[in-house]
């Protein structure tokens, strides 16, 4: 067995949902409940009637990295040949953390509370990452200053999502101002920046700030369908990358999975050449989080207050916080709730809140959520 592979521990959020049983409340993945459109599959269904479901370029349909390319439109990342089409948007990271990094010299940084993948497929590829926290005395507040200081000479990448998951927090105008022009001051030896927008289309900050591509020449962005339009199960997802990189990424993942699906391909395209706006789904998740804020307060909950995406950081009080495991497992026996550690995400203390249950099942899981903090003193 591979040594490296089998040190690293597997996924604590899948491990905790696993222990679902019938009837909890699930407050734990990040799986919408919204019902897709059907009208993008039965467009797809008529292409592959026509033209039977072939092998794709490696690169992706060369139609469907056109119009990904301009609908963001980030100045150099805006034509087809700096687009590779993945198996989700999970695909688009490892490809970019093989191709930018080196294993013998380069580390990544990452901007943390973070998605726990981060740090495994640099663990699995064996590239040096360390964390930079936000602070959760601050609601875990972007700050460029704090991952500023934190890169270091061997720093080639800096990881970040915005917005993050877990925290739901967003990246503003004037942070990722600040960050962009702290790091082209370093010169020619900057690193490049992977930005994770899977959450892109669920920001409830208006106006929603820029993306950081469109103000710092060395970004990689990662995205896909899967939570904007409730695909999960897609696996169709995007890596923007600049022009010379976009060569080495393809190589690698034609080793891994010669081309994304051809059917997930059609619907993509059939998606990003609706008129429906890609947000679609954002006015149903924002009202959702009125509801959460309003529950939240009215147990008298302390959170970190979610500016996008479908999660929520709840702290947990003082007698708890020092093991965030057996508290989500014992808040599981007790009370029948799913949630995630935050010691999953780096964020000992917390425990992260999915809202997309039903209301009535959201409301019940926060009821009990503060009946279990109260219980356990």
């Amino acid at each position: 067995m591979n040594p490296t592979l089998a040190q690293i521990p597997g996924s604590l959020i899948r491990a905790i949902n696993a222990l679902k049983r019938p009837g909890d409340i699930d407050l734990c993945l990040g799986e919408p409940t919204l019902r897709p459109d059907p009208r993008p599959f039965e467009a797809a269904l008529a292409w592959v009637r026509a033209n039977g479901c072939p092998y794709s370029a490696n690169a992706g349909d060369p139609v469907l990295r056109a119009v990904i390319a301009a609908r963001y439109a980030y100045p150099g990342l805006d034509r087809a040949e700096n687009v590779c089409v993945t198996v989700g948007s999970q695909e688009a990271l490892f490809l970019a953390l093989k191709t930018v990094c080196d294993p013998a010299r380069d580390e990544v940084l990452i901007v943390g509370p973070s998605y726990p993948a981060y740090a495994k497929i640099c663990q699995m590829e064996g590239i040096a990452s360390r964390e930079v926290g936000l602070d959760p005395a601050d609601g875990f507040r972007p700050d460029a200053a704090r991952v500023l200081a934190a890169v270091g000479p061997q720093t080639r990448l800096v990881l970040l999502a915005t917005p993050a998951n877990p925290t739901g927090r967003v990246w503003p105008d004037v942070e990722l101002d600040a960050l962009a022009v702290g790091l082209r001051a370093r010169g020619e030896g900057r690193p490049y920046v992977l930005v994770d927008e899977v959450y892109r289309e669920l920001c409830y900050v208006e106006p929603p700030p820029r993306g950081f591509a469109t103000r710092y020449d060395r970004t990689l962005v990662a995205n896909s369908l899967s939570k904007s339009h409730a695909l999960t199960g897609l696996r169709l997802g995007w890596l923007l990358a600049p022009a010379e990189i976009v060569p080495t990424v393809v190589k690698a993942h034609q080793f891994v999975a010669t081309a994304a699906s051809t059917h997930s391909q059609q619907v993509a395209l059939a998606i990003f050449q609706d008129a429906v706006p890609l947000d679609v789904h954002r006015p149903h998740y924002a009202a959702r989080l009125a509801e959460l804020s309003a529950l939240l307060d009215a147990h008298g909950l302390t959170y970190a207050a979610p500016e996008g995406t479908f999660f929520c950081m709840v702290r947990l009080p003082a007698h708890l916080a020092h093991d965030s495991v057996a508290a989500a497992h014992a808040l599981l026996a007790a009370q029948r709730v799913v949630t995630v550690p935050g010691a999953a995400f780096g964020a000992e203390g917390w425990l992260r809140l999915s809202w997309v249950a039903a209301p009535a099942q959201l409301a019940t899981g926060i009821e009990r959520l503060a009946t279990y903090f109260l219980a356990s003193r």
